[in-house]
């Protein structure tokens, strides 16, 4: 597994462990190894920058489970390329040499981008909206051709929506919840109506989507499947559940999408010129809120009994516990 380190790729460590699979982690040299040391994994060293150790790392492996990424909304093409497109094929290419049965590869919705008329599901056109997305759908076209050309090899593609959830840090979910929290200005109002939809999902749900993806090789393999929450909320609604957690008042006020967008563009330029990032101040993230991101599950719970166990707000209250003991909040 690539990734075996990072948020996703240390709950799902634990949920594969847990139910009898040997589990491989591939790993940077730098990783944090917390989360997996605890579960007595095999530990094997590979950097999809520079392609080092990639393909002696899946000798003797049954199934690949690809991860690994670089996940940021405004970041440097180059290396969206180079981990998210280029690292996709160079591990597709050393699977098929040592033999490997099932890729398994982890996307996300944001190749489909925002929805126009919600919910979205694995037909809907993409029309992702950040390099992130745009990387990942062109990741997700080299799985297919490379595994279905002559000689390839059995694959499966998830798409999981936002991830939250215990352990996650600097990610979308976590500077919306710590923000919230703390009362930070771009929490204090609504952009637009709030009636627009977002959909997260709890990284446990996801570790459940990827598990019966991996046992049911003769159901998901060649198919594309959404995982996500049972449904869709409101900003409104999230901004409510966040203010019963977090102890303080909803938002009330309504900002419209011009003028908010007029705020951040000077926070947004003063932070590129320091150096620093907040996916809050963003003119892109203005847009974001004020679109759909809404997803049907009825695939994935349909073909590979996929059955989300959190709602947004028990798996909320799960993560506010754990920022406020671990010192975030």
């Amino acid at each position: 597994m690539t990734g075996a380190s990072g948020f996703l790729g240390g709950h799902l460590s634990e949920t594969l462990v847990e139910n009898g699979h040997e589990v491989v982690a591939l790993v940077r040299r730098r990783s944090d190894l917390s989360v997996l040391s605890p579960l007595g994994v095999e530990l094997r060293y590979i950097d999809l920058e520079t392609g080092e150790g990639i393909s002696e790392s899946l000798r003797g492996a049954d199934a690949v489970v690809h991860l690994a990424a670089y996940y940021t909304f405004h970041g440097k093409w180059e290396l969206y390329k180079k981990i998210n497109i280029d690292g996709t094929k160079a591990m597709v290419d050393a699977a098929r040499l040592n033999g490997i049965r099932h890729f398994v590869y982890c996307s996300t919705t944001e190749v489909i981008g925002p929805v126009k008329d919600p919910p979205a599901d694995e037909h809907t056109p993409p029309t992702p909206q950040y390099a992130y997305g745009k990387s990942k759908l062109i990741a997700e076209g080299i799985v297919r051709d490379s595994c279905s050309s002559k000689g390839g090899m059995a694959f499966t593609i998830l798409r999981p929506s936002g991830i939250y959830g215990p352990r996650n840090v600097d990610d979308v979910s976590y500077w919306t919840i710590t923000s919230f929290a703390k009362n930070a200005l771009p929490t204090r109002f609504i952009v637009g109506s709030g009636k627009n939809l977002i959909q997260f999902v709890h990284v446990k749900d996801v570790a459940q989507g990827f598990l019966l993806a991996i046992e049911k090789p003769e159901i998901s393999s060649g198919k594309t499947y959404i995982i996500s929450d049972e449904r869709a909320y409101t900003y409104e609604e999230v901004y409510s559940i966040l203010s019963e957690l977090c102890n303080r008042k909803p938002p009330k006020m309504h900002v419209p999408k011009w003028i908010s967008a007029a705020l951040v563009l000077p926070i947004e330029a003063f932070n590129r010129i320091a150096g620093k990032e907040s996916f809050l101040y963003h003119v892109s993230t203005i847009q974001s809120v004020t679109q759909d991101r809404a997803y049907s599950i009825e695939k994935a719970k349909t073909e590979l009994g996929y059955l989300p166990k959190y709602d947004l707000r028990k798996g909320l209250q799960e993560t506010v516990d754990w920022y406020i003991k671990n010192g975030y909040i």
